[in-house]
């Protein structure tokens, strides 16, 4: 089924609002579905589930990187910030098909989340920016694919899965500890740290960061590193003519004997047989091991 099958129409928008100091808006009910987004500024929301007066509910935050769904039956009630002018992106919109929306698990719409928050790893900040260029185009085709857009957003905001809410985030500990071996392995060399030196780039004592990495991901610090090492070759094996000489080198291993037999112990193929028959995703052991919250950020550039 598609966005306009479902019965996805635009109400108002997409648009931006602009706001003095201290402006406020409802209470009020809304007909519809509507997405509010922050672009400057604060906000505070209050809604009533049951009708009655939003004032006496407990007010919701807004800021930039937050994206609202409010829906029909609640009254509701906008307070914007009091010092400074504020900006949002919005679009009001009514859905006649909120069966399609929850695909698999149907939920009513007040089972819905209120908000998401925008991250690097999922397009809901990429679809917001599109929907307010498509609402400031007369380009063939736009308004065709408004309601197109509005469909993934909805599916995406109701469904996930999100990278915001994914549960895969670091232990706060391990997070100084990537940054450490970005900045280490940027040269594009991914040379080997020791314990010592891992439990000194996450301030830990080198057994409180071995019991850390144990409980997370069920092995240690070193090879848990080592994995993400070797995550690196194999990439290389599968996108490059790198010698393997080449990539134990550059992978941080001491030599290619080294380097074959780690490998083979990971991934159940010497590097060149590897090469040959591409049995296996390269990221499909970190995968099993439940590594990939520490391998994303060390092997990609966007995090």
């Amino acid at each position: 089924m598609t966005s306009a099958s479902a019965g996805i129409r635009v109400r108002n928008g997409p648009a931006v609002a602009h706001y003095p100091p201290g402006a406020t808006l409802g209470p009020r009910v809304l007909p519809g579905y509507e997405y509010v987004w922050m672009l400057r500024g604060n906000a505070t929301w209050r809604y009533a589930p049951d009708g009655g007066d939003p004032m006496s509910a407990p007010p919701l935050g807004l800021e930039p990187g937050m994206l609202l769904l409010a829906r029909p039956g609640p009254r509701e009630h906008y307070a914007w910030d009091r010092d400074r002018p504020c900006v949002h992106g919005y679009v009001s919109f009514y859905v006649d098909d909120v069966a399609w929306v929850d695909g698999a698990a149907p939920r009513a719409p007040e089972g819905w989340p209120l908000i998401r928050r925008f991250s690097a790893g999922d397009p809901i900040e990429a679809l917001c920016r599109y929907l307010l260029w498509l609402g400031g185009t007369d380009a063939p085709g736009a308004a065709e694919r408004t309601v197109d857009v509005l469909g993934w957003l909805l599916d995406l905001f109701v469904n996930g899965p999100v990278a915001a809410d994914a549960g895969d985030a670091l232990p706060a500990h391990l997070r100084p500890l990537v940054d450490y071996l970005r900045a280490a392995w940027r040269d594009g060399r991914m040379r080997p740290p020791g314990m010592a030196e891992l439990a000194a780039a996450a301030n830990v004592s080198p057994g409180h960061l071995a019991r850390i990495f144990r409980q997370r991901f069920g092995t240690g610090p070193v090879a848990a590193v080592e994995a993400v090492r070797l995550a690196r070759a194999a990439m290389l094996l599968q996108r490059s003519n790198i010698s393997v000489g080449a990539i134990a080198e550059v992978c941080g291993f001491a030599n290619p004997f080294h380097f074959s037999r780690r490998f083979r112990a990971a991934y159940g193929l010497p590097p060149r047989a590897y090469r040959q028959l591409r049995p296996e995703e390269p990221l499909e052991p970190v995968r099993r091991a439940g590594l990939l919250p520490l391998a994303r950020p060390l092997l990609g550039e966007d995090q």
